[in-house]
């Protein structure tokens, strides 16, 4: 016995902690059906993908292995899910959130479920209301422990929640609701959780019928229509030969019979030609079908080993399965399912490489409302103010509000800048070699003890100290502030290659990155030790590195791949990745600032800042 399901939705995420998901999953030529509410609370930033592994998981492993029943398809399935969600819970830890979700499986008139945490699910049947996901949250690290199983029928009314529906109702006012059909218990229970402004949740409403069996005889089975087709052509064009022959047998024309072998020849040929396009795009299909089964197997490889933190196995394999799929687009065969497979390549890279992507781009601060021509160059953060620098010009902002701006020099071209929080200036290096102060409004050009300064490219400060990054001279020269000037240059470089360094950041140490990505750590004039392990993507185009004494992180600005790619920070020399920003819908960015909470990310353009989430 088989039943069709009519079913209907409803969600509600009330603030960025609380994240819903309801879904259901089927395959072609399956009658079999998985439907998932899933409700996560806690850090949004991975909310998503954890929902999506949840998600991915059971239908890859669920619709594999047809030998299985229906019960050890399910219960292994849940055992891929369990080992994933562990995994990503360690990975986590505290950010993970909670999960409250209900997983429900359909064949025929068969129903298993699972549950953990709040999430509920309610059955009514013959207008009885009972709870049947009661006791299936065990004591166990696992999030789905136990399994419950039952048989369907006709009109049975199933009610899945991530949240307890009967703390905003009674069980008789549940029954009421699915008196008069399941889009109208949807509504009765969104306008019931609509008058609580404190709950969130997902609801799924499921009412089975029987499916009625056909009246209309059924079609004898035939044999393949281009055989019978040919058949056809085959007999008229025999028939059409025959007539010629029979009709004067002592004096046939021979014109006509040569006609009609002709024309059956022609027929023929064109016949088994075209029966044999149709085989061989018969068997192109078969082998393409199989290809696609095969990437959705070893994208879930590529997961597992995600989760395991195995990430350069996990995206070489990514990185197949997404150009094997695009084959498959190219070709003309399953479109939508490469079309799916990519996508799916997609969430899975981000989900493993922990990328946060920025979708919604609004400007923080837009420069061109106080300068139309305005072409940023660097930006410095200093007693929580940006400052934004041009080549000569200087912009104030304090809070969201862009001041006038001030002119540094006209003859000058800043190349870099930096700010001595000890001292409340900032402090500017030139194209030409000089260096220029900023303070409350004033500008000067400083001086040293030596006759010149030393050539630079970059500029830092830390503390009294300010230092220049000199990749010509594969050195780095410090300056330390006195009374009315700087002291002589020292080299600070004691071992390090320089050679075609392009930016540097120091919190104690000194972090120099090099063109190509490379990245060097000094400390007291000698090179530490530093290793990146489990770095998931390229750094080979970054142009920035930055830091503070106050940040666990590093971060590298890649502005071609429009990204910020983070890194931690380790005593031990060996550095961890961590994640990535991505901003594909910006352009001409310039630099980057992160506030010392590391929550908020600062991007600068050459004419807006823009502010997001880590």
């Amino acid at each position: 016995m088989s039943f069709k399901l009519i079913a209907d939705t409803f969600s509600v995420a009330r603030d960025s902690d609380h994240f819903v998901q309801l879904k259901t999953l089927k395959k072609p030529r399956s009658t079999d059906q998985v439907w998932l509410a899933i409700e996560i609370i806690g850090d949004s930033k991975y909310a998503r993908s954890t929902a999506q592994s949840i998600i991915d998981t059971m239908e890859d492993e669920f619709f594999v292995k047809s030998e299985l029943n229906i019960y050890e398809r399910f219960e292994k399935a849940l055992k891929e899910v369990n080992i994933i969600i562990g995994s990503l819970r360690a990975k986590r830890k505290k950010s993970f959130g909670q999960v409250n979700a209900i997983i429900a499986v359909f064949s025929s008139n068969e129903l298993h479920l699972t549950q953990c945490n709040s999430a509920e699910a309610y059955l009514i049947r013959n207008n009885k209301f009972s709870m049947i996901s009661e006791g299936l949250d065990g004591r166990s690290d696992d999030l789905f422990v136990n399994i419950a199983s039952g048989e369907l029928r006709s009109d049975d009314k199933l009610l899945f929640s991530t949240a307890r529906l009967l703390r905003l109702a009674t069980h008789s006012q549940i029954v009421h609701l699915f008196s008069d059909g399941v889009a109208e218990a949807v509504e009765a229970t969104r306008e019931l959780i609509m008058g609580d402004e404190e709950v969130s949740l997902g609801v799924i409403a499921i009412h089975t019928k029987l499916i009625q069996k056909s009246t209309t005889q059924p079609r004898p089975i035939n044999q393949n229509k281009y055989l019978i087709e040919l058949k056809k052509i085959a007999n008229k064009a025999i028939n059409f030969l025959m007539s010629k022959i029979s009709k004067k047998k002592s004096n046939v024309d021979k014109k006509n019979i040569l006609i009609a072998i002709g024309a059956v020849a022609v027929v023929l040929i064109l016949s088994i030609s075209f029966l044999m396009n149709s085989q061989r795009d018969k068997a192109i299909r078969a082998e393409y079908r199989l290809k696609i089964t095969n990437l959705h197997k070893q994208l879930q490889v590529a997961t597992t080993k995600g989760y395991a933190n195995n990430k350069e196995s996990a995206n070489t394999i990514l990185t197949k399965v997404e150009k094997e799929s695009r084959d498959i687009l190219t070709a003309n065969y399953f479109r939508a399912e490469a079309l799916a497979l990519l996508e799916k390549v997609q969430d899975a890279r981000d989900s493993i490489n922990n990328t946060s992507r920025l979708k919604k781009v609004a400007p923080y601060i837009d420069l061109t409302k106080k300068d139309s021509k305005v072409k940023a160059a660097g930006f410095i953060n200093l007693d929580d103010n940006f400052y934004v620098y041009e080549f000569s010009k200087l912009f104030k902002i304090i809070l969201d509000q862009v001041l006038d701006p001030k002119t540094i020099d006209s003859t000058e071209v800043i190349l870099s800048g930096t700010a001595m929080e000890d001292h409340d200036i900032l402090v500017f290096l030139t194209k030409s070699g000089r260096i220029i102060e900023y303070n409350n409004g004033q500008v000067k050009f400083a001086s040293t003890a030596d006759q010149a300064w030393r050539s630079g490219i970059d500029i830092e400060s830390y503390g009294k100290n300010i230092y220049l990054l000199s990749p010509d001279k594969n050195q780095i020269y410090k300056y330390s502030r006195l009374r009315s000037k700087y002291s002589s240059g020292t080299e600070y470089n004691g071992d390090a290659d320089l050679k075609n360094a392009i930016s540097m950041t120091i919190d104690g140490n000194i972090y120099v990155l090099k063109k190509g990505g490379t990245i060097i750590k000094i400390y007291k004039s000698k090179q530490e030790p530093f290793k990146i392990e489990d770095l998931a993507v390229s750094i080979e185009d970054a142009t920035q590195i930055f830091t503070s004494p106050q940040l666990d992180n590093l971060y590298l600005l890649d502005p071609k791949n429009k990204r910020v790619v983070i890194l931690d920070k380790s005593k031990s020399g060996i550095s961890r990745y961590y994640g990535q920003v991505v901003f594909n819908k910006l352009d001409n960015i310039k630099q980057i600032y992160v506030e010392n909470n590391e929550k908020k990310l600062y991007i600068l353009t050459d004419k807006e800042i823009y502010k997001t989430d880590i």
